[in-house]
């Protein structure tokens, strides 16, 4: 994820919600896995970082996980209870995904206390 010293914290703070596991896992597991517009420009089995996305949703199911755009493509998942977080989307028409970093989380931990959520 691009170091953007300039965060939208106005967009992550409007788009900020309490995640329902069971609702949200589908859509979370889809918007991270989609395909690429070319189907065959991906594998078709999970990739590692697919199964560990999967991994930290299940590990978190009983955990109180929030969500909020980053960008206008790029979707956040963290949990405030034992910060951490994950991130997907397309940056500058390329799709990505990873392990949420340091500075990205201590601004959304930030909105999400000033918000009542964490």
């Amino acid at each position: 994820m691009a170091m953007t010293p300039d965060m939208d914290t106005a967009r992550i703070g409007r788009t900020m919600t309490v995640l329902d596991y069971d609702e949200a896992k589908p859509k979370i597991k889809r918007f991270l896995e989609e395909r690429v517009d070319r189907p065959d420009a991906e594998p078709l089995m999970p990739t590692d970082w697919d199964l560990y996305f999967d991994e930290y949703l299940e590990e978190h199911k009983n955990s109180r996980l929030l969500f909020c755009w980053y960008t206008r493509t790029v979707g956040v998942v963290f949990s405030p209870a034992d910060h951490n977080g994950i991130w997907g989307g397309r940056i500058e028409g390329v799709k990505g995904k990873g392990i949420l970093p340091e500075y990205i989380l201590k601004v959304v931990e930030r909105i999400a206390k000033e918000k009542g959520l964490a």
